[in-house]
């Protein structure tokens, strides 16, 4: 099938029986992050797994114009209406906000079902981002129909799991509303440096709270990463590539795509 964005690779040194599609940041790019060293590091330790990191549409960013630093327009998957980074429960409301998440949800969908179509089962597929880019895949991961569009009649994904690295869940009244069937059998890592500024610990931590009463949320435990529910991990860093996550990270994709798979 014709995929709507452009991307970039990493393909499996062994035989492909699981796939991670992975989004970038806000302002990245999926190249910048296929040739990073720690995520070559990784892929090169798990050589069944084919990695996708697809290239954001180039979007407006609202909070961003006026400023004479930075372009309005860059790559996104979602807008920034304001500056610091909070939860505003009147975001919920602006039809523009949610129209342009849907349709990012709609561009990782291409991707998922692209994998499907190769042969890779819905189970052996894991989505995931950094930023923003993990911020998407909480919302096209666990999400339902809702966030698809009322003619589209796919009631989410029951994938493998969901990664979020360094992200937040916007939109939370609707999202609660808007979840799958399939979320609370879904494992889900989320990590989050303790001194990330441009997504503070506060904010991540209240996000994967909210789903408190959905889905299953745990704190720090490592024998329980990889199973359904919310795994999340905290890191004494601000960046989020840093060694010790991965490392985790690595334990929850062989937690979830055994090799027999």
């Amino acid at each position: 099938m014709s995929l709507p964005l452009t991307f970039a690779t990493i393909t499996p040194k062994t035989k492909h029986t699981a796939t991670v599609i992975f989004a970038h940041g806000l302002g990245d790019s999926g190249l910048e992050f296929s040739n990073n060293k720690e995520m070559r590091t990784i892929a090169s330790q798990l050589p069944h797994i084919k990695w996708v990191f697809p290239n954001a549409p180039e979007r407006t960013i609202t909070a961003w114009k006026g400023d004479t630093r930075r372009r309005s327009s860059t790559r996104g998957w979602l807008d920034v209406l304001d500056e610091p980074l909070t939860y505003l429960s009147e975001h919920d409301d602006i039809q523009e906000y949610d129209e342009g998440i849907m349709q990012s949800v709609k561009h990782l969908d291409a991707f998922i079902q692209s994998e499907i179509d190769s042969g890779i089962s819905q189970g052996r597929i894991v989505l995931g981002g950094f930023g923003q880019g993990g911020a998407i895949s909480l919302i096209a991961g666990l999400g339902g129909s809702q966030w698809r569009g009322g003619s589209d009649t796919q009631d989410g994904w029951k994938l493998g799991g969901v990664i979020c690295l360094g992200g937040w869940l916007p939109m939370r009244d609707k999202y609660k509303k808007r979840l799958s069937v399939h979320a609370s059998t879904i494992p889900v890592f989320w990590g989050h440096g303790v001194q990330n500024e441009s997504v503070t610990w506060d904010l991540s931590w209240e996000s994967a709270n909210f789903i408190g009463d959905r889905l299953e949320v745990r704190y720090g435990q490592y024998t329980k990463v990889g199973e359904p529910g919310v795994s999340f991990m905290s890191y004494g860093v601000a960046t989020l590539l840093a060694e010790s996550q991965m490392d985790d990270l690595r334990l929850f994709l062989k937690k979830v795509f055994p090799l027999e798979g």
